[in-house]
């Protein structure tokens, strides 16, 4: 039962970590607002989805927009801040292929309206524009009070959205402005929504080369085999050995008398000891020698004796090991 705790700390971990995992990814709510990918009142994936369903061209760019080479297509900018109508060569490049460039504000405040009169507008509180330069055109509203502004910019246009919030999935939502999606969106172009001006790029990291190389299997057999190595480590394989009990422990005395029987003869232990005796007299000294008469009448006499103790003290007598006789 030791053992199972930390499987089921883990499993505790995972049932709670899991749904909450899934059910950000399901949202989105881990990306920027105005993302693509995120599915709560503060993103545009219903927009994205919409248009797709429609038969419309539509994909993401990862990358960053300034450095995308011109092609003609719809590029949608989303809950950008005004200043960025002043990265012109930029703007430029990115429309250089004849397309149009809808940048869709954030919402002014008090402090920000007045930071765009340099750009031929001015961003009111009011989710509108004040059109100051004749460079810009009124879509949608009065030059007072716009909505959507056109302007001609290089080779393409840039219409610009006084209020993205109204392309939010919650706005969209709550009031669908039908005619004025309509007019964002004409389906002559592809339409591209940028997601790298909300910090969403592809860096190369270990994520992108997963996705892009479909390794999520790979890494599912890796985490399955880890779970697999720490089982092992935790469970032996092998049973345990049992305990021993004291009548399983050595005995020196019964390992000799077992090997005596299954290497000495039944009834010629004293024969068998003194002819081990002869083959070391080489190593014995002198004194030993001499008694090799003694230690055959020792064994005449030990073999009519029954018991092969009192045969054993002849033996002993006979080469002079008792202790009396030391």
């Amino acid at each position: 039962m030791r053992k199972a705790v930390p499987f089921l700390l883990l499993a505790v971990f995972l049932a709670l970590l899991v749904p909450r995992m899934m059910q950000s990814i399901a949202q989105g709510d881990t990306y920027p607002a105005w993302s693509t990918m995120r599915s709560d009142p503060k993103g545009a994936k219903v927009m994205y989805l919409a248009l797709q369903r429609m038969g419309l061209n539509v994909r993401r760019n990862y990358e960053p927009w300034a450095e995308l080479a011109g092609v003609r297509a719809e590029y949608v900018l989303l809950g950008v801040p005004p200043l960025l109508l002043q990265d012109a060569k930029g703007m430029e490049k990115l429309l250089s292929g004849g397309g149009l460039a809808l940048v869709g504000l954030r919402r002014a405040s008090l402090r920000t309206s007045f930071c765009t009169e340099k750009l031929g507008f001015r961003h009111l509180p009011t989710q509108g524009l004040e059109l100051r330069s004749d460079d810009w055109r009124c879509l949608e509203g009065e030059r007072g009070n716009c909505l959507l502004a056109e302007r001609k910019m290089g080779s393409g246009r840039v219409w610009l959205l006084a209020d993205a919030e109204i392309l939010q999935n919650g706005a969209l939502h709550q009031d669908r402005n039908t005619a004025l999606l309509a007019r964002l969106f004409p389906g002559t172009l592809p339409v591209i929504f940028d997601e790298s001006h909300l910090g969403v790029t592809e860096t190369g990291g270990v994520g992108v080369l997963l996705r892009r190389y479909r390794l999520f299997p790979a890494m599912a057999l890796l985490l399955l085999a880890a779970l697999l190595f720490v089982w092992r480590s935790s469970t032996p394989i092998l049973p345990e050995k049992e305990p021993l009990v004291p009548s399983m422990t050595p005995q020196p005395a019964a390992s000799l008398r077992t090997l005596l029987e299954q290497r000495v003869p039944r009834g010629r232990l004293l024969e068998t000891l003194v002819s081990e005796w002869k083959r070391a007299l080489p190593l014995l000294p002198s004194w030993q020698r001499e008694r090799t008469a003694a230690m055959d009448e020792a064994l005449e006499r030990a073999s009519g004796m029954r018991d092969p103790r009192e045969g054993y003290a002849e033996l002993q007598a006979a080469i002079k090991l008792r202790k009396e006789s030391a």
